[in-house]
């Protein structure tokens, strides 16, 4: 009796420890499936958002930043010293060159938004003289409207206004500057077909008339389309195109009309970018003219600090 009553409690002790290894494993195996699960969710959060650091300072993207075609993140900064050559030649009137240094400063200020301000200082060789001084100093905002996804392009809005800063020299003399106060406004388009960035854009510049001497003086408003392509060459080379077509309409002196002042400006933009170090880019760009009373070409020599 006693030997039965012991294989019966052995019987019911190996039961127990049977179903405790079993239940031990099925929760092991619970707890394996919970952590594959939550390593796939981080991995896919890192593919989403990507070593925004990282990618935000490739050139690709630094590139798209000076495009207006990309803002920079909440409290990232841009400065950016710039030196610009323009020439006329000779047979096309009385503008011979000129140099710009200007400073440009960005500043990422949240909501998808960046704010810009540039300040030119200009020296402008005519026939007849030349001029140096401050030119007309510009500022805009930035707003990404929505992110690409899918079939649909990335969509931003800019905002701008340039001030008549610089002399015109309606009195006579040489200008280093336009003379009008001209509000501005644009959409630009974009979307991304590794290794390229496409771009296209719209913008509206309406100057504001003036009176110089009880004349009223109109300038004529412009229509501008531009569209080009950002190719990611390395992670820290960028090669870029573009083609900007201004459409300049007529200018006016107390309502009438000036013969001949409307006209359609076509340029042609080639540039090339490359990283030199974790703040610090390099570009390098050339303008030339399609059509139109614009420099022959505009060289240009930018160096981007990003803090």
């Amino acid at each position: 009796m006693r030997a039965a009553l012991i294989a019966v409690l052995w019987l019911l002790t190996a039961s127990v420890q049977a179903q405790s290894a079993e239940e031990l494993q099925r929760l092991l195996k619970e707890r394996d499936a919970k952590i594959r699960e939550l390593s796939e969710r981080l991995e896919a959060l890192d593919k989403k958002s990507a070593p925004e650091d990282e990618e935000l300072n490739r050139a690709l993207e630094r590139t798209l930043v000076q495009q207006g075609a990309l803002v920079l993140p909440a409290r990232t900064y841009e400065i950016e010293p710039q030196f610009v050559y323009a020439h006329w030649d000779r047979d096309r009137g009385p503008f011979r060159y000129q140099w710009d240094s200007s400073l440009a400063f960005r500043a990422g200020v949240g909501w998808q938004s960046q704010l810009q301000v540039n300040v030119p200082y200009v020296h402008v060789a005519t026939a007849t003289g030349s001029a140096t001084g401050l030119g007309d100093i510009s500022l805009s905002l930035v707003k990404q409207l929505a992110r690409e996804e899918g079939l649909r392009p990335g969509v931003f809005a800019s905002v701008g206004w340039l001030a008549h800063t610089g002399d015109a020299a309606f009195g006579g003399g040489v200008p280093t500057g336009g003379g009008f106060n001209v509000p501005q406004a644009g959409l630009t388009a974009v979307k991304r077909h590794d290794p390229l960035v496409y771009f296209g854009g719209i913008s509206y510049a309406a100057p504001r008339p003036r009176e110089i001497a009880g004349v009223r003086l109109e300038a004529g408003n412009t229509w501008a389309l531009r569209g080009g392509a950002v190719l990611a060459a390395t992670p820290e080379t960028s090669v870029n195109v573009g083609l900007t077509l201004g459409f300049v309409g007529a200018s006016r002196l107390d309502g009438q009309r000036v013969p001949d002042s409307d006209t359609v400006l076509g340029t042609l933009q080639l540039g090339f970018g490359t990283v030199l170090t974790r703040r610090l880019m390099l570009n390098v760009a050339g303008e030339f003219r399609a059509s139109g009373p614009a420099p022959n070409f505009r060289l240009l020599l930018g160096l981007p600090i990003r803090f």
